[in-house]
């Protein structure tokens, strides 16, 4: 926009204009939402492990190994 910018009366052309953006804008983040809400959806439970509580090492120790290991 310049200095000499001149407001004309809004027509047909710009009201299709800002339909076209706006739909175009609705879609997109419609489409955003599906991909995420159905991404999220999608997932699985995570199986158990069996541990009650997070494993600490002991000052100074190295951590304690599984039983029964490989």
């Amino acid at each position: 926009m310049s200095v000499r910018w001149i407001r004309r009366p809004t027509g047909r052309r710009e009201y299709a204009g800002a339909l076209i953006a706006a739909g175009a804008v609705a879609v997109g983040v419609g489409a955003a939402t599906f991909y995420l809400v159905r991404l999220l959806l999608s997932r699985e439970p995570l199986e158990a492990t069996g541990l009650t509580g997070p494993r600490t090492v002991p000052p100074g120790g190295s951590a304690p190994e599984k039983e029964g290991g490989a």
